[in-house]
């Protein structure tokens, strides 16, 4: 029986993946087989015993220290693009809204409700509050992961002119951005053009404060930046600096702080990105078939740390070879089952970064002794005899 460990509420329809004898999953689970999660902080957790694998259900994987499960060969799994849609319907809102001004409005009208003149006071502080339509004004889409090429396609519908910058697009998210959409290799391109900026890139160590007083500087005055993205991608203490200035209008995040709350010219929502039901079900139920098929299989999707590996199950006996990725590895292991008389019916192995994997399809049974020779091949850091 596989035993997995729930650490935050998930959608039932995800956990419905697990319902069968074959599965236990709960948040009282002991030394589990595998681990599912929302935002649970991992960061001082322990790492289980048998643990074989972890899955998020969302896309950011900052609440895990990947390469603390790297070190263990446990692959980490997420749900990209499972909450693309509920982030884009969010960033079209936060377009609008700061468009028509309709936060500082909405903030105006709370402060005059009182009034004993409130008709004359709406129709003469309302001046103050003229937006702008969208038609003709240019939106700069910085990162063109599913989300932003989502982004970009319904701006571009609403008549907006859009400038994506991505340096690392896939061919499938160039093919989906629609013709129209100018895709620069300059961010200064994007930025010098835009009226609105939306950030849609990862957090990592290069991406942190990736939109500094240097960025801002370069975009025209009384600009927009959306950033539903994570908060460390832009330097809180620019935006405030250039707020002062007008240089930003309005400044739209997801992630709260106490010099953002009060800010007249700042939108602050309380991290609902991915706050949908349909979100939630999609993102649990694609984390949850990963780590299904991981646990049963072997094979690999979605995965931040380790390669996308698939082999179709054909022989009676399969196993998984983790290695670190270093010449001559995969001849050593196969010389080991070959020396042992044990046929490869067949193989596949991908390489993502310094980590190797490969599935094996073989016609013989793995005995203690060769599957002690080979998990003390150099390099190889972990071997999962599946049946």
């Amino acid at each position: 029986m596989y035993k997995v460990l729930k650490l935050n509420n998930i959608a039932e329809e995800g956990l419905k993946v697990f319902n069968s004898e074959r599965y236990h999953c709960g948040d009282d689970v002991t030394n589990p087989d595998a681990i599912i999660l929302r935002s649970y902080d991992m960061h001082e957790m322990d790492i289980p015993k048998d643990l074989r694998a972890v899955g998020r259900a969302g896309s950011g994987v900052n609440n895990i220290p990947i390469d603390k499960y790297t070190e263990k060969a446990i692959p980490v799994f997420n749900a990209p693009g499972a909450n693309s849609n509920a982030v884009k319907e969010l960033v079209l809102a936060s377009i609008l809204i700061a468009a028509r001004n309709i936060h500082s409005a909405i903030k105006y009208v709370e402060l005059v409700k009182d009034s004993e003149n409130l008709k004359s006071d709406i129709e003469h502080g309302k001046k103050a509050y003229v937006g702008f339509e969208l038609p003709a004004k240019t939106l700069g889409v910085i990162g063109l992961g599913q989300i932003g090429v989502k982004v970009a396609n319904a701006a571009y519908d609403l008549g907006m002119n859009v400038i994506g910058y991505d340096p690392l697009i896939t061919v499938d998210n160039a093919i989906n951005l629609q013709p129209g959409i100018q895709n620069v290799n300059d961010l200064k391109e994007l930025l010098n053009d835009s009226n609105i900026v939306t950030i849609h890139i990862p957090h990592k160590k290069e991406t942190e404060n990736f939109i500094g007083d240097n960025e801002i500087k370069k975009l025209k005055e009384g600009s927009i930046i959306i950033n539903l993205s994570r908060e460390a991608i832009v330097d809180t203490n620019a935006i405030l600096k250039n707020l002062e200035t007008n240089k930003i209008k309005t400044y739209v995040t997801d992630f709260p702080s106490e010099e953002m709350i009060d800010h007249k010219d700042v939108l602050v929502m309380p991290h609902l990105g991915a706050s949908t039901k349909e979100a939630e079900i999609n993102c649990a139920v694609m984390v949850a078939n990963s780590l299904k098929s991981y646990l049963e299989s072997g094979n690999i999707l979605n995965s931040v740390n380790f390669p996308d590996v698939k082999l179709t199950i054909n022989s009676p006996h399969r196993l998984t070879i983790t290695n670190k990725n270093m010449p001559n590895i995969i001849g050593q292991f196969t010389s080991v089952l070959g020396n042992s008389q044990i046929n490869i019916d067949d193989l596949s192995h991908k390489v993502l970064n310094e980590i190797g994997y490969t599935i094996l399809n073989v016609d013989k049974p793995i005995s203690e002794n060769v599957l002690d020779e080979i998990s003390n091949i150099e390099g190889v850091m972990k071997v999962n005899i599946l049946f």
